[in-house]
């Protein structure tokens, strides 16, 4: 398996991955998807993912057939506006997920995601990527929802002599 961000380097490619990542969100985000994020994923554009804190990344496997799109994750302003992963069915319970946020998390530094306490699957994906829950909201379709986070940690200071006089 091979995850990848998503570099857009021409409208053509764009265009044909796009339609790919949206057919995909839709036939396996399994109703876990909110019209909101999947309207965010539609109007995704390559000079938004050049933006701070927004990257695509996606996970391949090898076929017989070829490469063949297992998973994909999603986040814009570092996960306060969208975050979204979908995995393919086939693949679920392989850490596909958790790879995929942990990629984000690379990249970006920081990152949040906000899960529906009845999805148990989505919550234990986050904290097996090392996601820790800040704090409990009401989320976009009434449920409560645990905002989960992490940063990664800046290096220790290292100590320093001081000056005794």
């Amino acid at each position: 398996m091979d995850i990848s961000k998503v570099i857009p380097d021409s409208a053509l490619a764009w265009s044909r991955l796009h339609s790919s990542l949206l057919a995909f969100t839709r036939k396996y985000g399994a109703g876990r998807i909110t019209q909101e994020a999947y309207r965010k994923l539609q109007k995704l554009t390559p000079a938004a993912m050049r933006l701070p804190g927004c990257a695509v990344f996606i996970a391949t496997v090898c076929t017989e057939d070829g490469p063949r799109l297992a998973g994909l994750s999603l986040v814009t302003a570092y996960g306060d506006d969208t975050s979204i992963v979908v995995v393919h069915p086939l693949y679920r319970g392989r850490q596909i997920g958790a790879r995929l946020l942990k990629a984000q998390l690379a990249e970006m530094g920081r990152i949040r995601c906000r899960v529906a306490l009845d999805n148990v699957p989505s919550l234990k994906m986050c904290f097996n990527a090392g996601l820790k829950a800040g704090q409990m909201i009401q989320g976009p379709t009434g449920k409560p929802t645990l905002v989960l986070e992490k940063s990664r940690s800046a290096p220790e200071a290292t100590a320093t002599s001081a000056n005794l006089i």
